[in-house]
């Protein structure tokens, strides 16, 4: 088979889950050889960032982002193939689909626009809304990181046969105690603290994390705020005692945070995945993350479920793991486990299968 790949999130300012959940598939397809693939984008006059930089080639159509983003969903053309030649499966990996005339894979990473439209721009809305009526309509395979956004799609009028989950993995492996030692004298942490990591937007529900750690009082802990920028969220409100904001930081240093925290807390609203956590339970952290979402499936029994919208609960979640070092190291121990059995490999088997249903 022959597979175009849509890859132009790499180039977004933010190019946050979707990007990384695409690098890293193209990445283990590409490994196993029997598979041919070729990127596809907008036009630029430079390549995408080292960090999100593909590792196959990426062909460019002749028209910058939002002129191509908008002539795909309003026009269906260009076709991918002017740039790419002829394909037999078209992949449209983030909110935008490519127009092909070849068999579309389309991946749905979650519908939150659906459930919460004030989280993003009118602009968001529309083409979040358009794409979806262009999978409902074309794509002969959906693939959905997780159960939940499953459930969302099928709600949204998306046949369970033409349906796969097909679970993200992490290339994370656990740091050594040294790693842990030099990012708390790097970043001045010197007490215990509780972790966040994310895009600052609002699904993630930094407000009521920061309610809850204002809810444990002295405790003798800081809450660390690890993430990008979005959008749609008061960043001064992302603020108060003891909280310590990081921005971004390198992956090796976010790694090496998971393993020093005391508590990684990720109480977002609504995940197609819920990245973060898996790469937290590699490093054998004690997590607390949201039972009513796919946080929850990436989790099992090897984290702290939680109401996300019960500030109470989130509050005591922490405490309990903070005030109890025995409970947050068996925690860490069956979350490292239960992580191993994330693999980019299974990921891959299960993209190409969904590539091959869409292709017969």
């Amino acid at each position: 088979m022959r597979v175009a790949v849509t890859l132009e999130q790499c180039w977004h300012r933010v190019p946050g889950g979707t990007a990384r959940a695409a690098l890293d598939t193209v990445a283990a397809i590409h490994a196993r050889g029997d598979v041919e693939q070729v990127g596809v984008g907008a036009w630029h006059r430079s390549p995408a960032p080292s960090a999100w930089r593909p590792g196959i080639p990426v062909r460019r159509l002749p028209l910058p982002r939002v002129a191509l983003y908008d002539s795909w969903q309003r026009l269906r053309r260009p076709r991918v193939e002017r740039a790419t030649g002829p394909v037999d499966v078209v992949h449209s990996t983030a909110h935008v689909a490519a127009a092909s005339s070849a068999a579309m894979v389309a991946t749905v990473h979650d519908l939150h626009f659906l459930h919460e439209p004030s989280h993003f721009t009118k602009r968001g809305v529309g083409v979040f809304t358009r794409f979806l009526d262009l999978v409902r309509e074309e794509a002969a395979v959906v693939v959905c990181p997780s159960v939940a956004t499953r459930t969302d799609c099928e709600a949204a009028g998306i046949e369970r046969s033409r349906l796969r989950v097909t679970p993200w993995a992490t290339h994370a492996v656990p740091v050594p105690a040294r790693e842990a030692d030099r990012v708390r004298e790097a970043y001045g942490l010197s007490r215990p603290f509780v972790l966040f990591t994310g895009t600052i937007e609002p699904r993630k529900n930094l407000s009521r994390l920061l309610e809850a750690f204002a809810e444990l009082g002295e405790v003798d802990a800081d809450l660390v705020i690890v993430g990008p920028e979005g959008w749609s969220t008061d960043l001064a409100a992302v603020a108060g005692p003891r909280v310590r904001r990081l921005g971004f930081v390198p992956s090796a240093d976010r790694d090496a945070l998971y393993a020093a925290a005391t508590v990684v807390a990720y109480p977002s609203l609504r995940e197609g995945f819920g990245l973060p956590v898996l790469e937290a339970m590699v490093q054998g952290a004690a997590v607390v993350t949201s039972a009513t979402t796919s946080t929850a499936e990436v989790a099992g029994d090897a984290a702290v479920l939680v109401d996300p919208l019960d500030v109470d609960a989130i509050a005591a979640a922490m405490q309990r793991l903070l005030d109890d070092p025995e409970l947050v190291a068996r925690v860490g121990v069956a979350a490292r486990e239960r992580a191993a059995a994330f693999t980019w490999a299974r990921t891959a088997e299960s993209m190409i299968a969904a590539y091959g249903d869409a292709a017969g």
